[in-house]
């Protein structure tokens, strides 16, 4: 542990890291209120799905049957099912202490870790300490749930940072993490540009055999997890491809069917609120206006939709800003909201807001500056591999953990560099505060404003997409 004088300035070895994350959560969740017949939805779907490895007696892999998944998802799962089975512990119980150990993996090693290599300085144990603390303001109870977000981004991120590392050892176990993250969220496999520039970047101004050599690590690390999924779909589905196949054979792809439903609303949460039961839907009105022009209301082709976008541009990239708005607007802490307005919501939204400006502020000076945050070629591809998902589920059905690479990066921008005392001498003369005052409060009105005009959207669950 780093002594008393060097607590907060000195960077802490990732196992004190690791032990500080562990024992927040495993503190706070048990505590957090939620109950088994709460875990429902897609945390229950998971869960279930674990079962089906062992459906037919004995353990396989190929047993696995269930097209909207990927095999690795609920095979992660399992480890915690065998402590529930073995303790009498229940499945909510179980869920958070597997859920304890992914927020170890992601605030105690992935995070920190990307981040030095991205900016070439580790993050001190005080500025680490912030990172920690937001990051458990804003997502805390997603850690109760046995979703694949939080696994799906910690296993990409740590394919980045081992991308970071010379030689085709670690660019094989890239590759393994990588296949991982895109096989729990298929929307990772937009990921692998960032990938492909940084292995290419990596093996700079190495000879052509090395690139070649880690190339193929690289490829072999994704053939090793994709395999099994290959096999599933070729056994269960006749369909001879190594990804997920998002979809029920014969219908439409989710994806698809996302592009529908974005359009026509602009934010979606999961509800365990008792008189709003299931779902909180918003609508967008603008969207539903111009898909009454698109016959039976519904994109049969990602083609239509295409054509649908390139027609009407002005309204499509409204909508797309609407939900990069709501994606990134957290009004709870949880995939789960037990209430609709739950103590302190008003004041998480403001911090969220203030963070955000904060974020956006801090990006567009490194950028004017040149500093190595925003151009060294780790932190370029890191960026276009956390970005280019973000950006592909815009147009979809927004929830806010759709966002939440960005989000996690707007928070590690801040508690990486933001200097408060600093920043505020450098603004100069009484004129420049106020006016920065001015233009922050302006900021935060403006945030809240569009918040709740989205949420006078919202409409009765009845009329919440169906699969």
């Amino acid at each position: 542990m780093p002594t008393r004088s060097t607590f907060f300035s000195a960077p802490w070895p990732a196992h004190w890291r690791v032990l500080a994350v562990l024992a927040l959560y495993a503190a706070y969740l048990p505590l957090s209120g939620y109950t088994v017949s709460q875990f429902r939805f897609d945390a229950a779907e998971y869960w279930e799905f674990s079962l089906k490895f062992t459906q037919n007696g004995g353990f396989s892999l190929l047993a696995f049957d269930a097209p909207m998944r990927g095999y690795l998802g609920p095979l992660l799962v399992l480890p915690a099912r065998l402590l529930c089975h073995f303790t009498g512990w229940s499945m909510l119980t179980g869920a958070q202490v597997l859920g304890a150990g992914w927020a170890a993996v992601l605030f105690g090693v992935a995070l920190p870790q990307l981040w030095a290599q991205a900016t070439g300085r580790a993050l001190s144990g005080g500025r680490w300490l912030v990172l920690l603390s937001l990051s458990f303001i804003f997502w805390r109870d997603y850690f109760s749930f046995t979703l694949s977000d939080v696994p799906a981004l910690a296993l990409l991120l740590l394919s980045l940072a081992a991308l970071a590392r010379r030689g085709w050892g670690w660019a094989a176990v890239a590759g393994l993490l990588l296949a991982a993250a895109i096989n729990i969220r298929p929307i990772y496999l937009a990921s692998v540009p960032g990938v492909l520039w940084l292995l290419w970047k990596n093996t700079q101004p190495a000879s052509g055999s090395s690139i070649w050599r880690s190339g193929a690590a690289l490829a072999v690390g994704l053939a090793l997890v994709w395999l099994p999924q290959f096999l599933i779909n070729l056994r269960h589905f006749q369909q001879p491809t190594p990804l997920v196949l998002a979809g029920q054979p014969g219908t439409a792809p989710l994806y698809l069917k996302q592009l529908t439903w974005g359009t026509a609303f602009q934010r979606y949460e999961s509800s365990l609120i008792p008189e709003i039961p299931r779902s909180l839907v918003y609508a967008d009105s603008v969207g539903q206006r111009a898909l009454a022009g698109v016959p039976g209301r519904r994109f049969g082709s990602y083609g239509q939709y295409a054509q649908f976008a390139l027609h009407q541009p002005i309204s499509t990239s409204g909508l797309y800003l609407r939900h990069l708005f709501n994606g990134l607007d957290i009004r709870f802490p949880t995939p789960y909201p037990r209430q609709l307005q739950p103590p302190g919501q008003a004041a998480l939204r403001l911090l969220n807001y203030a963070l955000l400006g904060l974020g956006i502020w801090l990006a567009i000076s490194a950028g004017l500056r040149n500093r190595r945050l925003a151009w060294s070629p780790m932190a370029v591809g890191a960026l276009i591999a956390l970005l280019l998902p973000c950006l592909l589920v815009l147009p979809t059905l927004m929830e806010s953990r759709f966002l939440l690479p960005l989000h996690l990066l707007v928070l590690t921008v801040v508690a990486g560099t933001w200097q408060p005392g600093a920043w505020w001498r450098e603004l100069g003369p009484p004129v420049r505060r106020v006016a920065l005052v001015t233009v922050a409060a302006g900021w935060l009105w403006g945030c809240w404003h569009v918040s709740e005009a989205t949420a006078g959207q919202l409409r009765p669950p009845s009329e919440a997409p169906q699969d």
